[in-house]
């Protein structure tokens, strides 16, 4: 893994042309499959597309995983933090309009046919040369209103941070045991009933205890098959008694099954 620390990310961003974007818009194609950016964030909007790997994502509030077929949008100002495992990332970068989300903090949206060949495209107009092109206006300007309008399409996986002392140590209990986690001996963790921290769990997070845990097992998995591990093993790592239900959980969030995930990965190998 390449890691960056925060100082090292903005020179890196100095480096190659990102901390002073121009023009409607730019691509920029990750240079490592494995690398991590530390906290940063960009003057531009940023759509962030994943052509194959895995890729994670943490704001201050949440931790996020970027599936197949998604692509996360990165509002201008937002910081974050970035991880490409054995992935191919490209990323645009829009310049702020009236047509942007207002919205201030991180979204994913499906990505059809279309909007993954304007993606692939996009990457003749690397950083600095598309200012004064027409083409390379008039089609940014298109990209980013189609984004605009689907963002509110897919939920992401995500896994959100929280300041209550009780529903932390309940989601660290359950991180730590994922294999055998439950809603028991969380609350237990916690020091409330089963049925309080079901309760404060949902007020807290907006999520129910149930589907957050899934979540982290999903979100886990995802992780265990990037690098390189087994699907049985996997499913049992993370808690699932049959290959049938972690295939069916795994495909119901990610839109497919954890064999064709992993497949897919190390095709590319």
């Amino acid at each position: 893994m390449h890691t960056l620390d925060e100082q090292q990310t903005t020179h890196f961003l100095k480096e190659v042309g990102l901390s002073a974007p121009s023009g409607t818009g730019f691509a920029f194609c990750d240079p490592h499959p494995r690398i991590f950016y530390g906290w940063h964030s960009h003057e531009y909007d940023q759509l962030l597309y994943s052509v194959h790997g895995m890729v994670h994502l943490e704001t201050s509030d949440a931790n996020y995983a970027l599936p197949a077929a998604r692509a996360a949008w990165i509002p201008a100002g937002l910081p974050h933090r970035t991880q490409l495992t054995d992935a191919e990332g490209i990323s645009l970068y829009l310049a702020p309009s009236s047509s942007s989300p207002t919205e201030g903090r991180l979204r994913f949206l499906i990505v059809d046919t279309l909007l993954r060949e304007m993606i692939l495209h996009a990457r003749r107009w690397q950083p600095g040369s598309a200012k004064d092109d027409a083409v390379a206006q008039s089609y940014f300007s298109t990209l980013s209103l189609i984004c605009a309008e689907r963002l509110t399409e897919e939920e992401p996986l995500r896994l959100p941070r929280v300041h209550d002392a009780a529903i932390s140590r309940a989601m660290e209990y359950a991180i730590a045991n994922l294999a055998q986690a439950q809603a028991t001996q969380a609350a237990a963790a916690a020091h409330l009933s089963e049925r309080s921290l079901r309760r404060r769990f949902s007020e807290v997070t907006g999520m129910s205890w149930q589907n957050w845990l899934t979540q982290a097992k999903i979100l886990t998995a995802m992780r265990l098959l990037a690098e390189g591990e087994r699907v049985t093993e996997t499913a049992l790592q993370v808690g699932f008694s049959s290959l049938s239900a972690f295939a069916q959980a795994f495909a119901r969030i990610t839109g497919e099954t954890p064999s064709a995930y992993r497949t897919r990965l190390y095709r590319r190998h």
